[in-house]
């Protein structure tokens, strides 16, 4: 089962690649190779994005893209995939966010950090209001696992953020898992941090790190009593 998504995965990269000629885009803007240690081991594997943005009036705009990724793990034989496609838009102090995805791996935290989850399909839903440099909204996921049983799990996160040399978010986690969370996003977006703490003690603690002047992302992050650690260089 664990295999499936990727397949799937495959499958819906290769439709949504096609459709991209609509967006006036003929060919992937970022490709990256990953290689990295987490919880399954020594990993390596490969990336694809595609995304395109179009203004909306004199201060809003709006992106849609897909992403995806395959990667490999020295100790198991089957694929971890990651499989999306996005809408994000912003207008005035108004902003929403929805991400549908194929997946056999929690939804990655900043980029690729690799947690075991089995194979399901899932969306990703956001909707922020900003008045100043304060800010407030509501985030929400569910995840249907492919099963005979056809389990479901579900999280809302209502949060509230703070914009001046960065933004800071604060938010607390409501349904399958109930915990709380912070995050730190640099006006560059060079320097990403994330860490949340839920109800069943387990402590998440993750930073991403992009290079200016070289083709590199650097992650480490703690999650599941593990430490996890990434290179992802793009060409």
């Amino acid at each position: 089962m664990r295999g499936r998504p990727g397949l799937v995965g495959v499958l819906i990269l290769i439709i949504l690649a096609k459709g991209s000629f609509l967006w006036r885009a003929a060919a992937f803007e970022a490709e990256d190779l990953l290689f990295g240690y987490g919880t399954k081991g020594w990993q390596a594997g490969l990336g694809l994005s595609q995304e395109n943005i179009k203004p909306l009036g004199f201060f809003g705009y709006e992106k849609t893209g897909i992403a995806g990724f395959l990667s490999h793990s020295n100790d198991e034989d089957e694929l971890s995939s990651w499989f999306s496609g996005h809408k994000q838009v912003y207008l005035g102090n108004v902003g929403y966010t929805l991400e549908l995805f194929v997946a056999n791996i929690q939804r990655p935290i900043l980029s690729t950090f690799l947690n075991d989850v089995n194979p399901h399909v899932g969306a990703y839903g956001e909707y922020n209001r900003s008045h100043g440099e304060f800010g407030h909204g509501l985030s929400g996921q569910a995840l249907l696992f492919l099963s005979e049983s056809g389990e479901v799990e579900y999280s809302v996160s209502p949060f509230i953020q703070l914009s001046k040399t960065g933004t800071w978010r604060f938010s607390a986690s409501l349904g399958s898992t109930l915990g709380f969370g912070i995050s730190y996003l640099e006006p560059s977006e060079s320097l990403k941090l994330d860490a949340s703490f839920t109800g069943d003690q387990k402590l998440r603690i993750h930073a991403l790190i992009s290079l200016p002047d070289l083709p590199l992302s650097l992650g480490a992050g703690w999650s599941d009593q593990k430490m996890q650690g990434f290179i992802r260089y793009y060409f």
